[in-house]
Parts: structure tokens; C-alpha cells; sequence
């Protein structure tokens, strides 16, 4: 990997933050992410005891017609149109993106929910000319993220495609750093990411300024890549 071509738009790409916890926008975060696995599967009902839950019934198999109906269980808020699903999933670093202080339960009283993007490390699947295009925008959902010791400790992706709500009791620090402080993006590569994250979510420029940066990086990698011949 071109380091200097890496560090050449963000070259400070971390920033620590006060200690304390209240997820702000571009902060690194752990967080509990979930993926939709190809097919549907739920964990169906097949007795559920109020009294006694020990001797309630489950059964992980895939979403059937017949599994569409049921009858309501109150004690697991399950209408009788709703089921539990199965997603596939584990704790992993994400980014914060924003407080979502949705009202939908109580108008009065908003949830601590967090719109969040998962980050991935790089696998040795992936090829030094998959992680410089990741590196220079080339992937319309991939944000690249860096390997520094005041950030993400290995070569990594925030994947916008896996974009979820989060409760905040789902999620803890992130830490880094000597002295272990909380970390997020710098003001300058959260720019960067919210601006290709505005591409990929709304297909328009947020900032035209940004962009205009962005584009012309893009250019440049894509350059190193022809020199390279992995364009």
C-alpha cells in the first residue's frame, strides 16, 4: 500500500475525544452490528409459558407461509403478524453517524437509539488493488480507514450498505490511544466520510467543495493504479 498516496487528503485521520460517553457524530464506537442473512429465518414459537419461560418451546427454521400468522404473545410483544428473526452478527468497531431521538414510543420521551456503520478489517482475500480503489472512493458503499495507533489498529472499511440503528445500551467505548481515550474520525476525514456516505445514500453532493476533493483524490488513485497496471 502507497502510504504517501494514503496519507496525501487526511493525513491526521483520528483525534481523541474527553473522556465521558455520549456517542457524537464520527465517533468510533463498539457496537453489537447485525447482517440480513440471504433468506429469511425466524425463531418460531411453538409454546410459550408465561409463568414457567423454562418450559417454553423454540424453533430456529426458515420464514414459511404458514409462519406469517400466529397467535399475539403479550410477554414478547410479538403482534400476531411479528416475528423473531434470526440475523447473523457480532460486536464490532462502527462509526457513529447520528442520534436518530426517534418519538415513535413515547412522544414524550425520545429513544436512545444511533443510526451507525459497521467497520470490516481487510481479509487476505482482499488485493492490494481491491484496498487502494477502497482507499480512493472507487466503491460507492466502502469508506477506507486506516491502520493508526490513535484509531483502527488494523487496514479497515466502514461498509454504508449495513448502515443500522443501535441502541446506546448496545453500545460501549472505543479506545485508543497511550492513555486510552475515546476516538472518532477528525474533523477532516468525517467530512470526507459523511460526504461519500451523502453519494451513497441520497446519488448527490452534500458539499460541493468536499466532493470536488474527493473527485480529484479518486483521480490520482486512479492514476497510481494505471502506473501500477491494476487500473
Amino acid at each position: 500500500m502507497n502510504d504517501e498516496l494514503a496519507n496525501l487528503l487526511c493525513p491526521d485521520f483520528y483525534k481523541f475525544l474527553e473522556p465521558g460517553f455520549d456517542p457524537i457524530p464520527g465517533q468510533l464506537i463498539w457496537g453489537h452490528a447485525v447482517y440480513p442473512p440471504e433468506e429469511p429465518w425466524i425463531v418460531k414459537v411453538l409454546n410459550y409459558d408465561a409463568l414457567r419461560p423454562s418450559n417454553s418451546r423454540f424453533e430456529v427454521k426458515r420464514l414459511e407461509p404458514d409462519d406469517r400468522s400466529h397467535m399475539p404473545i403479550a410477554e414478547l410483544k410479538l403482534a400476531s403478524d411479528e416475528n423473531l428473526f434470526v440475523y447473523i452478527g457480532k460486536e464490532r468497531p462502527m462509526v457513529v453517524v447520528k442520534d436518530i431521538g426517534s418519538h415513535w414510543k413515547n412522544e414524550l420521551r425520545a429513544e436512545n437509539v444511533f443510526a451507525c456503520v459497521p467497520i470490516f478489517s481487510f481479509k487476505p482475500r482482499h488485493t492490494d488493488v481491491y484496498r487502494l480503489k477502497t482507499m480512493g472512493f472507487c466503491f460507492p458503499n466502502l469508506f477506507h480507514l486506516p491502520a493508526k495507533a490513535g484509531g483502527c489498529t488494523e487496514e479497515s472499511a466502514a461498509r454504508f450498505e449495513l448502515t443500522q440503528p443501535v441502541s446506546k445500551k448496545a453500545l460501549r467505548r472505543f479506545l485508543a490511544g497511550p492513555n486510552q481515550l475515546p476516538a472518532a474520525l477528525s474533523d477532516e476525514a468525517f467530512a470526507l466520510f459523511i460526504n461519500h456516505f451523502g453519494r451513497f445514500m441520497h446519488a448527490q453532493n452534500l458539499d460541493g467543495v468536499v466532493c470536488g476533493q474527493i473527485d480529484a483524490y479518486k483521480e490520482l488513485v486512479l492514476d497510481e493504479l494505471r502506473k501500477q497496471g491494476g487500473g
